[in-house]
């Protein structure tokens, strides 16, 4: 029992925040499980349970992402408001809500109500749990905190496959419902969680906090959520360019996927702490984007090589290549938080993590359409878009210069008065 005592203290220690930090590594993890699982069941139940066509479910996942970026911004100016942990638990609760709802949809009408009503908040859960980060860690220790939740994602994400897995072996019905459910009841422990989540700043602070949108004319930092969307790019190049890639223009066995996708798991999970040092500074984040812009660009020339290249040869120009891949996802990810964090207006934290987000959102309905052009052009294609990662990654110092003599110029806030002088008359 000593024993186990001693690696509970000292994973404890290694997570920043204390309690707090833990509690939240919990609630990640939860909720990364509960996300793996439905997502990998939501597709075959509403194809096959549901019996709507590709096109119906395509229509409302467009529809649901649609009014997704529309809400994200008001959400993170409530969130400035009311503060994030509120924000987080009442999203946490509509979203248990409707996850309820979601095994006993019938058809396209209901389907549509269902996943744009889970739109209305889609996108602003990342935001509000990075906030939270912010609240519960000191600033120093941010983006690792940040950085260890993404590996404990990364596994949760994991397990909930598998999970899922369950669900497609039984492949009826019922089973979809238990594991839709199953992701319901993640959100409602994510909801109590978050709730008791204890915060370094007061409860009075928050009631300082007013509305405001003056993110939408910082112009610099508007800009670094640019860049940071288009390194984002790697995400795609995952999940949909390298493996349209290998089937359609390389002589390499479509199996050879998974695995190299496996690869890509292992070395972001093992790695994305160490990948996170030293971005708690403007110049730290500099670096580790222009790490990333070049990675990625050495990933596109390599995939450029494969289909020239005998099986073999090949296979290992496609693994050097994912190693590429997951150092750009590595280096842009902390990159990206620490330059959230550090740019953001006092005060205004949740609607400027919530825009930096949805740079994130954008991409991701762009990018696919983006990819497929590149992979359909072939080399030309593949040239182009390193040039593009490439420019991203040297461009990042120059940016994040600017970003932070716009930051730096800004009016510092008012101090929060004492619980004593906020009662005075």
């Amino acid at each position: 029992m000593s024993d186990l005592w001693q690696r509970v203290r000292g994973w404890r220690g290694s997570v920043p925040g204390g309690t707090a930090g833990i509690r939240l590594a919990v609630l990640t993890s939860i909720d990364a499980v509960g996300t793996g699982a439905f997502l990998a069941v939501s597709v075959p139940f509403i194809t096959r349970s549901v019996g709507l066509s590709e096109g119906q479910l395509g229509l409302g996942l467009t529809v649901s992402a649609a009014i997704a970026l529309a809400t994200a911004i008001p959400i993170g100016v409530l969130a400035d408001r009311i503060g994030p942990k509120k924000v987080l638990v009442w999203l946490s609760v509509w979203r248990c809500a409707w996850f309820v709802a979601y095994p006993f949809v019938q058809n396209l009408w209901q389907f549509l109500t269902v996943v744009c009503l889970l739109g209305l908040v889609d996108k602003a859960s990342a935001p509000m749990s990075q906030a939270l980060v912010g609240q519960v860690t000191k600033a120093e220790d941010r983006v690792r905190a940040v950085a260890i939740l993404r590996s404990l994602r990364n596994v949760g994400f994991t397990v909930g496959a598998l999970l899922g897995g369950i669900g497609l072996l039984i492949d009826n019905r019922a089973g979809y419902a238990a594991i839709l459910l199953l992701n319901a009841a993640s959100f409602a422990v994510l909801a109590m969680l978050a709730a008791r989540l204890p915060i370094l700043s007061a409860p009075a602070k928050s009631l300082r906090r007013r509305f405001s949108v003056s993110v939408l004319r910082d112009v610099p930092f508007l800009s670094f959520t640019g860049i940071n969307a288009v390194l984002t790019m790697h995400m795609t190049l995952l999940s949909i360019g390298i493996p349209l890639w290998i089937v359609g223009h390389t002589d390499v066995p479509s199996a050879v996927i998974a695995p190299l996708v496996a690869v890509n798991t292992v070395l972001a999970v093992a790695l994305q702490v160490r990948a996170s040092r030293d971005t708690d500074t403007m110049p730290g984040v500099a670096r580790a984007l222009t790490r990333a812009g070049l990675s990625l660009a050495l990933c596109c020339v390599l995939l450029v090589a494969a289909p020239k290249l005998p099986v073999v040869l090949a296979v290992g120009v496609l693994l050097l290549a994912m190693i590429a891949l997951t150092g750009g996802e590595l280096f842009q990810s902390a990159g990206g938080w620490g330059g959230s964090y550090l740019l953001a207006a006092p005060k205004e934290e949740g609607v400027y993590l919530s825009v930096f987000w949805l740079g994130v959102a954008v991409q991701q309905i762009a990018a696919p359409i983006l990819v497929s052009v590149v992979v359909t052009t072939g080399t030309t294609g593949w040239v182009v878009l390193a040039a593009l990662f490439a420019f991203c990654g040297l461009a990042a110092p120059l940016l994040c210069r600017w970003a932070q003599k716009r930051a730096d110029s800004r009016p510092q806030p008012e101090p929060e008065p004492t619980p004593a002088e906020a009662v005075q008359p």
